[in-house]
């Protein structure tokens, strides 16, 4: 999706709160990690090197413990009890874990000879001061955010939430809590673009429903064009009678893409009204989901300011023979040690295959394949 580029604006969030947006400027390091030289273990700390070696016998004198000051130096003879993270006394030859003396409680014997800095982790080791940690457009997420944390940043600049409305269409869907009638069914396709957002970024969310009418696409494309970011519609994006999304696109704004050459997701749409975009999925749940996956995701978090998608392709063995069909097929997998395997049913209506597909294997349009020839898979499971 070239024509996508992150939104403009931006927001402060306190860093509890950030997990999911991505910063809008570099974070740079104000001071080094470690931020002073520290224990890696608990042990002791000896001064020299002479009292390095096998079998010395030292006399403990103190003990560094983390959070307090171990900067005064060791005297020859001795050894200092040290604990993990604690800072290590000033001119610290080297430190040997506890389980490798024989300790008397006044004094320790080692039981072997200490190399010169071992366990003792180095000022700036990690990282130093005016190292940049985390580039603009880093997504936050658990490690992210230890590194915002250690730098101070309680509040976090970041690119903003996204408004995204998501439409679907149909005379015969009705709410998950009614009781379908006739030829009726539950709107399954809300509920399912609703999470797989959720999933992708932070956003504040619309939810609508349609009839089949283009009076009525024409005003909810107008009115959500207005203050949204993106628009997601499921239904409506074929050719058929009923299909309204793209007339009334060609009437309100641009068509960039209608028509793609995969299974399942043919008539998938992208175009925009504005600077708002509008993605056009199939009405079949199966079809709006593997659309979603291979086209939308990657560049909602484009929009969102995220420097790199998180989309995971692997290479596995295909556990089953494939015929092309002239057009790429994503197929719904389940993965079993390295081997992905066929869903149930793949038909654009399928839900089982949906909800168990570990991974979408994406065969090629031209070439069979045969069962244990390698296979791109868009790994789902996160």
């Amino acid at each position: 999706m070239s024509r996508v580029e992150p939104i403009g604006r931006t927001t402060t969030r306190i860093l509890l709160d950030a997990v999911g947006f991505a910063l809008c400027q570099a974070l740079v390091a104000q001071e080094p990690n470690p931020r002073f030289d520290n224990s890696a273990v608990d042990g002791y700390a000896v001064g020299h090197a002479s009292d390095a070696l096998v079998g010395s016998r030292l006399k403990v004198a103190g003990i560094a413990a983390a959070g307090g000051n171990g900067l005064n130096s060791i005297l020859v003879g001795e050894a200092r009890r040290i604990f993990t993270g604690a800072q290590v006394p000033h001119g610290t030859y080297g430190i040997i874990m506890q389980e490798d003396v024989l300790a008397d409680g006044e004094t320790i014997a080692l039981q072997h000879t200490i190399r010169e800095g071992e366990h003792i982790r180095r000022i700036g080791a990690d990282f130093g001061a005016g190292d940049e940690l985390l580039p603009t457009g880093t997504s936050i997420e658990a490690g992210s955010s230890a590194l915002l944390a250690f730098a101070g940043a309680s509040l976090v600049e970041v690119y903003d939430a996204l408004n995204i409305s998501v439409i679907t269409t149909g005379d015969e869907l009705v709410d998950p809590s009614e009781l379908p009638a006739g030829s009726q069914i539950r709107d399954t396709n809300g509920v399912m673009l609703i999470n797989q957002v959720l999933g992708s970024v932070r956003a504040n969310l619309k939810s609508l429903r349609l009839k089949d009418d283009r009076a009525l696409m024409i005003r909810a494309l107008l009115e959500e064009s207005a203050t949204q970011d993106v628009i997601i519609v499921a239904g409506g994006a074929s050719v058929g009678d009923r299909d309204y999304l793209r007339p009334c696109m060609d009437e309100l704004g641009q068509v960039h893409i209608h028509g793609v050459s995969i299974r399942p997701g043919k008539p998938f749409l992208f175009g925009t009204i504005g600077d708002c975009l509008v993605f056009g999925l199939p009405g079949n749940p199966a079809s709006a989901y593997v659309c979603f996956e291979a086209f939308v995701r990657d560049a909602l978090r484009k929009l969102a300011g995220w420097q790199t998608p998180t989309t995971k392709w692997v290479r596995v063995k295909l556990g089953f023979d494939h015929q092309a069909i002239g057009r790429e097929d994503f197929v719904r997998v389940s993965y079993v040690d390295g081997v992905v395997h066929r869903c149930s049913e793949q038909g654009s209506f399928g839900l089982i295959s949906v909800a168990r597909a570990d991974g979408l294997a994406r065969l090629p349009a031209d070439l069979d394949l045969r069962q244990g020839d390698d296979c791109l898979v868009l790994w789902l499971r996160r």
